[in-house]
């Protein structure tokens, strides 16, 4: 299963964009810091805790790919449960369904814009 990875070409790119743009000075000097230096220093971020960080400063940043970002992690919450409950009904092709991250988007997609009274 591919989940999305917050990768140092991503991170980088988002502290040129930022710079660029501007926004980067319209961040506090915590959050400066904690991207400018996983975005030299980190290969892989395993922490739960950094991750909620570095989404957190993506969305002042880039907010349409934070919610992308958001949209492909519910996608593939929503379709591990689909997965399990294909193969408890007998389809063996379901464990295929965890390779594609387009419907996995498509699912996150759809569920952020489903009304919260229907979720």
């Amino acid at each position: 299963m591919q989940s999305p990875q917050l990768t140092p070409e991503l991170l980088s790119s988002l502290y040129k964009r930022a710079l660029r743009t501007g926004k980067y000075w319209k961040l506090r000097p915590e959050e400066r810091a904690v991207l400018k230096l996983s975005a030299r220093i980190l290969s892989r971020i395993k922490s739960q805790t950094l991750k909620e960080i570095l989404l957190k400063i993506i969305e002042k940043i880039s907010p349409k790919l934070a919610k992308k970002i958001k949209a492909i992690e519910i996608g593939f919450e929503i379709l591990k449960k689909r997965v399990e409950q294909a193969l408890m009904l007998g389809y063996t092709k379901a464990k295929e369904w965890l390779k594609d991250i387009d419907y996995a988007f498509y699912l996150g997609i759809s569920y952020l814009n489903t009304p919260p009274v229907y979720r």
